[in-house]
């Protein structure tokens, strides 16, 4: 008779992601060869082999990924269990665990976290900023309760709703050339010096859409700088070092020397979204964090 607990499946779990059984026994708060003893009684009554130990290295077999893949189902059901008992005795008593993208967090979270404190004082929020698959991961996984993007994603998992249409605006110093030209095309981008976040970045992609060539830029003697946050762009504009482009959500306190230049219309935008799991059992709370997030955006 197969018989496993649910401790059994968090033990396969961590083995699987930590691939090393020290680790795992120390992200399960016990000892290794507790955790050792659990994994082999669970292979044995399954009757397959999900780990192959080799030289302290733990790879996953093939059928062993199978029956992984749906532990983190049972476990992330079983967690949804627990929140639909504790929703129904107390919505608040668990904290809601929000994520952002980078380019988006430092602009919204400070306003939000005031607004949940004046407005939903009972319930408790933590955020976290990422980039967009280690946030989706987490979201999966049942770390996040819900995340904001911008960008589109299609898991069958997730609903994504659109909360705010975010425009898209070049910015440059007082005193650049652009300064005195009012609509800026994609060529004159071109032909100078340009800001970008780093690789891995989606709003760098999203950029690279309305410019093409600024990608290219640096192999035709045309400089092209990458920084890590919006806010060093902002102010290596502000010292003429090049330019860039901005999403207006990201356009509050910008240096004095800096200027703002509208896109040719229609202006580029993106959108941004809330996303969670389609059976989250919150959802009550999350719409009230919805509105809040609208209010505040479109007010923006």
């Amino acid at each position: 008779m197969i018989n496993f607990t649910l401790t059994d499946l968090k033990y396969l779990v961590a083995l699987a992601d930590e691939q090393h059984f020290a680790k795992a026994a120390q992200k399960c708060f016990v000892s290794q060869p507790t955790l050792s003893i659990a994994i082999k009684k669970l292979e044995d009554n399954l009757g397959i082999t999900i780990f192959e130990r080799e030289n302290h290295r733990v790879l996953i077999t093939p059928s062993g990924e199978e029956i992984v893949n749906q532990a983190r189902k049972i476990i992330l059901e079983a967690h949804n269990l627990l929140d639909i008992v504790e929703t129904n005795q107390n919505p608040y008593k668990q904290p809601l665990k929000i994520g952002a993208i980078f380019t988006i967090g430092p602009y919204i979270f400070p306003k939000l976290i005031q607004e949940v404190i004046s407005k939903e004082s009972k319930l408790q929020l933590i955020v976290e900023e990422g980039y967009t698959d280690g946030l989706t991961n987490k979201l999966l996984k049942g770390e996040l309760d819900a995340i904001i993007l911008a960008t589109e994603t299609n898991h069958p998992e997730l609903t994504q709703i659109e909360l705010y249409d975010d425009k898209l605006a070049v910015i440059c110093a007082k005193d650049h050339k652009l300064a005195k030209i009012n609509k800026i095309s994609a060529s004159e981008l071109e032909q100078e010096t340009f800001l970008l976040l780093g690789l891995g970045n989606c709003f760098r992609d999203q950029v690279l859409k309305i410019c093409p060539e600024c990608n290219t830029n640096a192999s035709n003697g045309i400089g092209l700088i990458t920084a890590s946050s919006l806010e060093t762009i902002k102010f290596m504009v502000a010292m003429n070092i090049g330019i860039s482009i901005l999403p207006e959500l990201a356009l509050k306190n910008l240096p004095n020397e800096v200027k703002i230049k509208p896109l040719p219309k229609p202006a580029p935008s993106r959108k941004l979204s809330l996303v969670y799991r389609k059976n989250f059992a919150r959802f009550n709370i999350l719409q009230k964090v919805q509105q809040l997030l609208q209010n505040q955006l479109t007010n923006n």
